[in-house]
């Protein structure tokens, strides 16, 4: 029995929903079924009963809640404000998913030795859910991640749109496009990088395959988006990725092209609301340097 456990299991209590739930923990909703099942047995209680249809507390489950929520609020308030005080006193972290920390983190280290040095800081790796909950936990100060929804306590900055883009070989038919429908991929292998990186996005891609009547089992999940570009060029697939890996890719017999149907996508950094005006002059400069890159590009 472990807190992640409890805490899964609370989630569900309130939503009586495994999916909203793992929404709301940015999980994925076996991951979630896991950690319930797990508390289950090591209690050696039914705490739930689950059907097809709908998801209801047993007894048990009604008595064990109870007992552990207020001591489980307390042990987030208490870990909320131990962060929050040795953040005062430490460097800034970014939390960045790995493409966006390619793309701008170099052009910041510069900036940041500048005359007008920025506070000091480092970078970690991480994926759009996990910076929302590293945010909230205090884990990092600021993070830079695709499109998220609005949530309590955090303060979501778009620092631009890239386009939705088309990952094509060099010899593909569909290069001769200035711009590729996503109707036109009906009858090609798409590739994409794993959708629970970003729940988000995964859904606005969801939907325009969707009404371009592309059957799922046509996509294939790609581990990293530099893998993509590297699928694309030996495999001769397609790739379906936000505009900003054009401007990281240097491999010469790839090309890009937006899709014609697709809403542009925001890039954005994430603060807690109350954060200090350090962090403000940090995503001030990141704001500045996606803004060049994407006026270069054409998209500003």
């Amino acid at each position: 029995m472990n807190l992640r456990q409890m805490e899964c299991f609370l989630t569900v209590c309130e939503e009586l929903h495994f999916r909203r739930a793992a929404d709301r923990l940015h999980l994925a909703p076996a991951s979630v079924s896991e950690a319930v099942g797990a508390l289950e047995r090591s209690l050696g209680v039914q705490l739930l009963q689950r059907t097809s249809r709908r998801v209801r507390l047993t007894p048990q489950g009604e008595e064990f809640a109870a007992a552990i929520r207020q001591p489980i609020e307390d042990l987030r308030r208490a870990h909320r404000a131990a962060r929050r005080h040795s953040a005062s006193a430490r460097e800034l972290v970014i939390g960045h998913t790995p493409e966006l920390g390619q793309l701008l983190l170099g052009r910041l280290v510069e900036a940041s030795s500048g005359a007008d040095a920025l506070p000091s800081w480092r970078p970690l790796p991480m994926h759009t859910p996990q910076q929302l909950t590293a945010l909230t936990d205090g884990a990092i100060d600021i993070g830079l991640c695709w499109s998220v929804p609005s949530r309590p306590g955090v303060e979501s900055r778009v620092l631009g749109e890239v386009p939705l883009v088309v990952v094509l070989r060099a010899d593909d038919p569909l290069v001769s496009r200035r711009v590729v429908p996503l109707v036109e991929l009906r009858s090609r292998r798409i590739l994409v990088t794993p959708r629970t990186n970003n729940p988000y996005l995964e859904r606005q891609l969801r939907a325009g395959l969707t009404m371009a009547g592309i059957s799922d089992s046509l996509v294939e999940e790609v581990e990293r988006y530099d893998e993509l570009v590297m699928h694309v060029a030996t495999r001769g697939h397609v790739g379906l990725h936000p505009g900003a890996i054009a401007l990281t890719s240097t491999l010469s017999t790839v090309v890009f092209r937006p899709v014609a149907d697709a809403d542009p996508i925001q890039v954005c950094a994430i603060t807690r609301t109350e954060a200090r005006p350090d962090r403000t002059a940090v995503v001030d400069a990141i704001a500045e340097i996606f803004a060049s890159m994407t006026t270069a590009a054409g998209w500003g």
